[in-house]
């Protein structure tokens, strides 16, 4: 293990599985936080594409994640074999690893891409940027995954699983624990996190926190008996910060938060004291996709400025990443965009936001839901080619009330050969 400390707390990562975080202590404390049971534990990037069912020719699967996709996680593969790390700096308070991943179920297959993390520590936190680089040979665009960013598993100490999940956030309101019910098989549940952070502490209040400002889906849970065990011991808490993303054969994907060592009341204390608290949702398509995922289209890896859609004779449709606004407080909306669609109306929807914990059955069915006639509103748009700015009148809409959680557009009528291009959507507040 490779390790540094800033005199309060301490970050390692281990060199033989890729450069996975395997440490995180309070130097006043000095008990590890991090569970390394298997390769599939740690601190830890982890993404997922297609194919459905990944295979390689050649290649052992363990029958235990047999039905997983394609899966390069940072550690190594449930087999036991680790990650290679091919450069590593350390630095006074910093470190930066570069490795080649392995799939997590399949037996030693490394994956075509590459990742690196840098780890910045300041005062009782550290910042955690990880860069995944595809370098697949199977050029498939597949449809949106889950991507965990990153990964954090706790030893069985930590193990209640705090968070914020009502719609007043930023108001001190009640935190939730987040704990599974007996008749639930899978161990974690799923939230929408207003305040944007998960924690796992002990029975005290104290343990780790990660705030990632903008990402709003939360994975998590406890798994075996809690309380007592370390490092190596099977009993784990966890909790994800999620996105659902495209991963392009030739992405370059990065994502950046920040990791909080202490009492949960500190841990609550970061995420309010850095938050844009008082902004709306928004999104320009400058240099990636902002989170945005499209089924019956084709997107160039990197967008330009834009978000340009190559679209085929079945319609189109963009969804947004899960987020939060209140209804009352972004009256309208500005689409910025240029078509050149047989169709001239496209179809603006949201989807409700859920204050509650759920399985991932519950999930399932909440999903369901999200687009209905009522929460959506037709826009009529000129297929001249030519951006412009559309502004839509939210709040005539009965159906726009309440907590908010997402956006979706379903693009214009077309045929082969035609093509959108999205610059920007924004919510706004009155004029």
């Amino acid at each position: 293990m490779v390790a540094v400390d800033n005199g309060l707390i301490r970050v390692g990562v281990d060199l033989n599985i890729g450069g996975a975080i395997t440490h995180v202590s309070d130097l006043a404390r000095g008990e590890n936080l991090i569970n390394s049971h298997d390769w599939g534990r740690q601190i830890q990037m982890s993404f997922y594409s297609g194919p459905a069912n990944y295979q390689r020719e050649g290649k052992r699967k363990s029958p235990h994640w047999a039905g997983f996709p394609w899966n390069p996680i940072q550690s190594g593969d449930a087999f036991g074999n680790g990650s290679r790390t091919l450069e590593h700096r350390a630095e006074a308070t910093a470190l930066y690893v570069k490795s080649i991943p392995m799939l997590w179920p399949m037996e030693n297959d490394p994956g075509e891409c590459l990742f690196e993390t840098w780890i910045d520590l300041e005062g009782k936190t550290f910042r955690y940027r990880g860069r995944l680089t595809n370098q697949r040979a199977d050029k498939t665009v597949y449809g949106p995954h889950h991507q965990e960013v990153p990964a954090v598993y706790t030893n069985a100490v930590w193990h209640r699983l705090m968070t914020y999940v009502g719609d007043q956030p930023f108001t001190g309101g009640e935190l939730t624990e987040v704990r599974k019910t007996a008749h639930e098989a899978w161990p974690w549940s799923k939230w929408l996190a207003a305040e944007n952070w998960a924690a796992l502490v002990d029975d005290s209040g104290f343990g780790i926190g990660a705030w990632h400002p903008g990402t709003y889906e939360f994975h998590g849970g406890f798994a075996g008996a809690r309380g007592k065990g370390g490092p190596k011991d099977a009993p784990t808490g966890y909790f994800s910060p999620m996105h659902t993303e495209i991963l392009d054969p030739d992405i370059v994907y990065e994502y950046e938060c920040v990791f909080v060592v202490g009492t949960l009341e500190e841990i609550r204390a970061y995420a309010y004291a850095h938050a844009a608290r008082q902004a709306l949702p928004a999104w320009t398509f400058q240099k990636d996709r902002q989170h945005w995922t499209f089924r019956q289209a084709r997107s160039p890896w990197p967008p330009s400025g834009a978000l340009a859609l190559e679209l085929g004779p079945d319609r189109a449709r963009l969804e947004g990443p899960l987020c939060f606004w209140q209804a009352e407080r972004a009256p309208r909306l500005r689409l910025r965009a240029a078509f050149q669609t047989r169709g001239t109306e496209l179809r603006l929807s949201w989807r409700p936001f859920s204050g509650q914990v759920h399985t991932v059955a519950s999930w399932q069915e909440w999903a369901k839901t999200w687009w209905t006639p009522e929460r959506s509103t037709p826009l009529a748009v000129l297929n001249d080619g030519t951006p412009r700015d559309y502004l839509v009148d939210l709040a005539a809409v009965p159906g726009y009330r309440g907590a908010l959680g997402g956006l979706a557009v379903d693009l214009p009528e077309s045929a082969d050969g035609d093509r959108a291009s999205i610059t920007e959507v924004r919510l706004e507040a009155a004029p």
